[in-house]
This record gives structure tokens, C-alpha cells and sequence, in this order.
């Protein structure tokens, strides 16, 4: 049950993504007016992965969850909560997801871990279930 949940809020993450995407496209393509230049696609790209980057930190720094986690009641424990440990998080996190199948089978087999959570000791832990057994 805990799997199909977990699936449900990397679709529901991935919508988010989506709407960020088009809102750094839309305001890239204000301000530049095109892609003909191979350097403003890297731009481009680098600006997008920022804004996805920002509002993982931000979501994380201000609830330990982000917006689908907290629709289905999931979150993060995090030890240590600051902006310089969260960035590096997003750098793992980035770096593990190109590796998509390996580290959605990780949660599967290391107990609700994603690869970059088995350095870090950080779970993502069910807070209905949490406030049920109290």
C-alpha cells in the first residue's frame, strides 16, 4: 500500500514539475525570445533544474514535505533541516533519479529509502499512520 502511494505522489510531484517547467519557459521566452543559441538551451535547462531545486528547499525548509506529500500524509525525517544540507539533498537527488529505475526499486527492498536517503539516514515515513499509533 505504502509503494502505490509513493507512486501516486511522484505522478502527482511530476504534474508540479510540469506547471514550474512551462512558468521558466514562459518568462525564459520573454525575456530571450528564442533557442536558436545551443548556449540558451543549457540555460534554459540550468534555469528549470534551479526552479525545480527551489521549490524542493523551499518546501522542504518550510514543512519537511512538499505538496503531495502532504495531500497523502508522507514525510520526510530529516535530522538536520538546513539550507545548505537541503541543497545538497537536491544535488543527490538529482544525480540518483538519472538511475529512475534503480532508485524507485531501492524503496521497494531498503525500507521506504530512496538511493540518496541510505548516506543521509533519512526515511519517508507515513505521519497518518504516526498519529494513529499515539
Amino acid at each position: 500500500m505504502f509503494y502505490l502511494k509513493l507512486v501516486i505522489v511522484l505522478l502527482y510531484e511530476l504534474l508540479l514539475l510540469i506547471a514550474i517547467s512551462f512558468i521558466v519557459g514562459f518568462l525564459f521566452l520573454i525575456f530571450f525570445d528564442s533557442f536558436e543559441n545551443k548556449l540558451l538551451k543549457y540555460v534554459h535547462q540550468f534555469l528549470i533544474w534551479a526552479a525545480w531545486g527551489a521549490y524542493f528547499v523551499i518546501s522542504w525548509k518550510k514543512f519537511g514535505q512538499t505538496l503531495p506529500m502532504r495531500s497523502w500524509k508522507l514525510k520526510i525525517n530529516f535530522e538536520n533541516s538546513t539550507y545548505k544540507y537541503l541543497l545538497l539533498r537536491y544535488l543527490k537527488v538529482s544525480i540518483c533519479w538519472i538511475f529512475f529505475p534503480f532508485n524507485f526499486l531501492a524503496v521497494a527492498f531498503l525500507k521506504n529509502q530512496f538511493l540518496h536517503d541510505i548516506k543521509t539516514q533519512n526515511k519517508i515515513i507515513d505521519v497518518r499512520n504516526k498519529i494513529l499509533n499515539k
